[in-house]
């Protein structure tokens, strides 16, 4: 899934968030990450019933609502909770059939998994030191290479699907390095961000930005690894 929310600081003097304010926020993407392997679990269950009846692509689009309509939902409790949980069970549901796929095609796949499991948590360290330690203003300097850098990904994953040409592990290496390299300093810029934002920004939406951030991070990953050293059944 390539999809993030951005926002910005409200304009004028603002307070930064209080720590308080900041601990829910990265409370808030735990929990979501929580809820992705509870989806992860759920959809290994239910896979063949769900690939089946065709509810994985409404699953999708419902993702893609929550996303487009977080800006409603995410003011306004309850709802804020339960829709927020809801999207990353939702995101676990859908990337299962992706997940499955590895295990069974390749023969190291579920190294693989761990592997990338592992290199996205250190990613996410690292650039936490760098938003904390950088003293560049991320989203003057590279927001908007960021977000040009995105919609290039988008376009080559579109052409991937009509060009077979475009598929291949050379390709593949290269696309999902930049992907790597894309969201790595995306999760920066949302941390410094998120240390910059007012009280009055919503920690829904700062928390859906940076999961959306380490979800994509962690898919370029395993298909970077993969393309170097999957090894196919």
């Amino acid at each position: 899934m390539i999809s993030r929310f951005s926002f910005s600081p409200a304009s004028g003097r603002v307070s930064p968030l209080t720590a308080a304010q900041s601990s829910h926020a990265y409370f808030l993407v735990a929990l979501a990450l929580l809820m992705t392997a509870v989806g992860v679990f759920v959809g290994a269950v239910f896979a063949l019933p769900i690939l089946a009846s065709g509810w994985i692509f409404l699953l999708f689009i419902a993702e893609f609502a929550l996303i487009l309509s977080a800006g409603v939902w995410s003011r306004h409790a309850p709802l804020n909770y339960i829709l927020f949980l809801a999207f990353p069970f939702i995101s676990g549901l859908t990337i299962t059939p992706f997940l499955l796929s590895i295990l069974a095609g390749y023969v190291n796949g579920a190294s693989i998994l761990l592997n990338a499991a592992i290199a996205t948590t250190l990613l996410t360290i690292a650039a936490g030191v760098f938003a904390r330690t950088t003293s560049m203003n991320l989203s003057m300097t590279m927001g908007r290479f960021l977000f040009q850098s995105l919609i290039g990904l988008i376009v080559f994953a579109i052409l991937q699907i009509f060009i077979p040409s475009l598929r291949g592990s050379s390709f593949e290496v290269v696309i999902s390095g930049i992907g790597i390299v894309i969201f790595s300093l995306f999760l920066a810029l949302d941390m410094q961000r998120l240390a910059a934002s007012g009280k009055g920004s919503s920690p829904f939406l700062l928390a859906l930005s940076l999961y959306l951030d380490i979800f994509n991070l962690f898919l370029y990953v395993v298909r970077f690894m993969l393309a170097m050293s999957g090894n196919r059944r």
